[in-house]
Order: structure tokens, then C-alpha cells, then sequence
């Protein structure tokens, strides 16, 4: 029997109170195995704290965001840097604005320095929150922002000096073949592994990073809403939120299955 390498991984912790008990929860009864830490709201603090309770802070890494929550309500998700508060196209009223034409307009290059250093804040506070106990060398960056010009720059310039050695990003394979190359070009550095099962692509920069296991990850975003534990995945991944949860404990039952986190990877 083929063994399959899974990589149970949860999105948003620090997001909101619900969404970091949720996670906290998640990890104690086994279901998930690491967590991408986000740093640009006011929960932070207190996701922290369950992590050094719960010990699981070697599980967590940088999730790096750009935008303003969609999924709950009043995160107060700001940039960590003024320069980017003061920024009309990604802020107002110094919070982030929950969508911007970064994807669309190739004239938005010229912010890659915004970017480059908020991305550099945010990875700078990660690192003394979790105080050295975490894992540094892999950082989340999906949803649409991902896939923008000054993004693809400064994310690359970021990995480099950081040396980060894989990056979990969404969708390259979606775009255009005209976009697509431009965006390549733009991204050199890095060479991207194509995972099917999961629709996720990756930025490596060990070429048998992921390859060499078989990995497939499956992720979730675990929430509490009015007292109920569910997962609030959007829409569009295509699942239902509640049976998110009952898939993991399906895989968990079967004989078959190596459980991994993204720390075990790398």
C-alpha cells in the first residue's frame, strides 16, 4: 500500500478570538499538524499565548497578508509599516482595504518597494513574537495579492535575503500563458512545483523540496461561530464548510496516511 505524506495545515490564526480557539483546538485534538500565523491584526497577542500553552509554536509560520480579513468581521488588520498606511491604493483610514486592483494593473509595479518592506516587517515581527521557536524558512502568501506584479519582486527579492526555502502561493497556473510568463520572468529566482491535488503552486528553492515526499496538503480555516466548531473556508475552494473537518478525521482513519506539517518538510 502507497503511503501518502499529508500536510494538515490552518490559515488565519491570530484573525479573530473565534478563529484562534478554533485552531488551538485543532491542534490539541490532532486535526491539524501547523498553522500560519498572521501579524497585522489585534488578536495577535492572544494566539501567541495559546501557542505557548498549547506548545505548538514550532508548528507555526508567517502568513503574510496585504489586505483586510473577508471572512471576519473587525480583525482591525493595518500594515505594519506608515509608509503603506498612508498609501490610498492599499489602505483607508490606516486600516487595509479589503480589495485592490494590484492584479490587474501592471502600472502597480512601481509599489514593490511598499511591498518588499511591509513584507519585511511583518516577517521582522514574527520572528520576535515567536521569540525563535517557529519555523522561518516557510511563509503562506495566497489569495488573489499573491499574484501581482509588485508582489512577484519584492517577494523574490524577500526570499532571497531571508533565505526562505519554499512559499505557498495560489493560482499561478490560472492565469493567462501571456501573463503567466511575464509573471515568471518577474519571479526568477524561484522555481514553482505544481501540486494538482491541492490547486496550490509553490515557490522552491530546493528543487526536491516537496517532490522528493509526495506531499499533498490539505487546508482549513477552523472557526467558532455562535458556540459551533466549523471550518469557514470560502466559497469558492468548493467544499462544504462544516464536512472540511469530518474529511480530515476521515483521512486520520485510514491506515495509509503519514501526517506531516510544513516544519517536517523543510
Amino acid at each position: 500500500m502507497t503511503m501518502v505524506k499529508i500536510i494538515l495545515n490552518a490559515d488565519d490564526f491570530g484573525k479573530s478570538p473565534g478563529r484562534n480557539q478554533a485552531i488551538n483546538d485543532s491542534f490539541a485534538r490532532g486535526l491539524i499538524r501547523s498553522a500560519g500565523l498572521i501579524v497585522t491584526g489585534r488578536y495577535l497577542p492572544e494566539a501567541i499565548e495559546l501557542a505557548k500553552v498549547g506548545k505548538y509554536m514550532d508548528h507555526l509560520h508567517l502568513h503574510f497578508n496585504l489586505s483586510a480579513n473577508q471572512l471576519q468581521e473587525n480583525s482591525d488588520d493595518a500594515p505594519l509599516t506608515d509608509e503603506m498606511r498612508k498609501d490610498s491604493f492599499f489602505c483607508k483610514d490606516q486600516k487595509f482595504l479589503k480589495y485592490h486592483g494590484l492584479a490587474k494593473r501592471i502600472d502597480t509595479i512601481r509599489k514593490w518597494k511598499l511591498v518588499y518592506r511591509e513584507l519585511v516587517a511583518q516577517y521582522e515581527l514574527f520572528k520576535k513574537v515567536t521569540d525563535g521557536k517557529a519555523d522561518y524558512k516557510h511563509v503562506d502568501f495566497h489569495l488573489w495579492y499573491n499574484l501581482t506584479w509588485p508582489v512577484s519582486i519584492a517577494l523574490n527579492l524577500f526570499t532571497r535575503r531571508y533565505n526562505i526555502e519554499s512559499v505557498r502561493y495560489w493560482g499561478i497556473h490560472q492565469m493567462s500563458r501571456r501573463r503567466y510568463i511575464l509573471f515568471r520572468l518577474l519571479s526568477w529566482d524561484h522555481r514553482v512545483t505544481y501540486i494538482p491535488a491541492t490547486n496550490i503552486d509553490y515557490f522552491l528553492s530546493k528543487k526536491d523540496s516537496i517532490s522528493q515526499y509526495n506531499v499533498i496538503e490539505v487546508y482549513c480555516h477552523p472557526h467558532y461561530k455562535d458556540g459551533v466548531f466549523l471550518d469557514d473556508s470560502p466559497s469558492y475552494l468548493k467544499h462544504d464548510r462544516q464536512p472540511m473537518m469530518k474529511q480530515i478525521q476521515m483521512l486520520k482513519e485510514l491506515g495509509c496516511v503519514e501526517f506531516l506539517s510544513w516544519e517536517d518538510i523543510i
